[in-house]
């Protein structure tokens, strides 16, 4: 196979970080270039590399402050916790919760311990 041309690279670019905006995990993304356009692990990670490199030079360039991202952040966890128990799956719900009492410190322990629990 021949080297891929700038604007099939551009257009690859562009479909991962749909991939990435849209919640897709790097593995996922990788995944979907290897399958999609035959790519190497390296290849596709050098790939997800730039459009990660693309969005955050978009979110520089909207001049999106801390304050706001956190907001931002809050308000889709809020949103999955009610999905989740919408739906039926606490999981879920429980993983917002956490993600927001780590984001918050709202828990009674939540100054005391790490990201992932507390040790002794």
């Amino acid at each position: 196979m021949g080297k891929a041309t700038n604007e099939t690279i551009k257009t690859r670019v562009a479909a991962l970080k749909g991939l990435i905006l849209s919640g897709s995990s790097n593995s996922t993304c990788v995944e979907h270039a290897a399958q999609q356009w035959g790519l190497s692990r390296r290849q596709s990670y050098r790939l997800l590399k730039r459009a990660w490199a693309e969005v955050r030079e978009d979110v520089h360039a909207t001049g999106v402050d801390r304050q706001e991202m956190l907001c931002w952040t809050i308000h889709q966890l809020m949103a999955a916790a009610g999905e989740g128990v919408k739906n039926k799956q606490p999981s879920v719900t429980v993983g917002a919760c956490r993600e927001l009492d780590a984001l918050l410190g709202l828990g009674v322990n939540s100054s005391q311990r790490g990201r992932f629990g507390w040790r002794r």
